[in-house]
């Protein structure tokens, strides 16, 4: 996995603003998540500061998805940015054959404490006319998503483009994750692989890579800790290897 720093400057912007009027498209802005019908908090013209924007910030869509608690956030700017996430794709009625969640939610077990603080989970609908917030929510229930996942839906054009720049493998390029290049994607035949494969990555540092989604839950643990930051060790330095007493004689 390559790693890339990001330069791009903190983003900030009027959240009410941007909810009502679905400026989806603008490259920059940030929409804070806000269940459906309800007011923003902020004082009129109070910005808030956003995460730092990654390296993939004008690759990644940044529309406006919701999620089965009914908020609604922006894809790159709430969900993605200054985050160590990991994103599969489904639906209700797949789940139903090849179920891909309660694999995921094994996953969540074994982070305990850590879900919805150092890491994030998002499942994105491929049946959006069909799986509602409502619905999503009754499969989170059945299934067992806790804090930190949440299931999303939106319009059917912008969750395809999500998921093909997640999993392109023909005229786009996720920067920092890993695999083949750019010019070797663009000559290989395009293929769906977003079914099976769950993608993770810490965005604030432009780490990313992709591991099947049924894998065993504990080598996808493994794959996210992998890139999600951690405390520098702060005890002074041990020394290692044999004894100094080891060879005397």
């Amino acid at each position: 996995m390559d790693r890339v720093n990001p330069s791009l400057p903190r983003v900030t912007t009027d959240r009410r603003r941007l909810i009502t009027t679905g400026a989806a498209v603008l490259s920059g802005v940030a929409l804070g998540v806000v269940p459906q019908g309800s007011a923003a908090s902020e004082e009129p013209g109070e910005d808030c500061a956003r995460p730092r924007r990654g390296f993939n910030a004008g690759y990644l869509p940044n529309v406006v998805v919701t999620a089965h608690d009914g908020s609604r956030a922006l894809f790159y700017d709430d969900l993605i940015a200054g985050k160590t996430v990991l994103l599969h794709c489904t639906s209700i009625a797949r789940e139903a054959v090849y179920p891909l969640i309660a694999n995921l939610v094994e996953v969540q077990r074994l982070l305990g404490e850590r879900m919805g603080r150092e890491v994030f989970f998002y499942t994105l609908t491929v049946d959006p006319e069909s799986d509602s917030p409502r619905a999503l929510a009754g499969l989170a229930r059945r299934c067992g998503v806790g804090p930190g996942w949440r299931l999303l839906t939106g319009e059917p054009g912008d969750l395809e483009l999500v998921r093909s720049r997640l999993y392109a493998h023909q005229g786009g390029h996720l920067h920092g994750g890993t695999g083949s290049s750019p010019a070797a994607q663009a000559s290989q035949p395009p293929r769906d692989c977003s079914l099976g494969l769950a993608r993770y990555g810490n965005e604030a540092l432009g780490l990313w890579g992709s591991v099947p989604a049924k894998a065993d839950p504990a080598w996808i643990a493994r794959r996210l800790d992998w890139v999600t930051p951690r405390e520098p060790v702060r005890e002074a330095p041990r020394r290692r290897g044999p004894s100094p007493t080891t060879y005397r004689t």
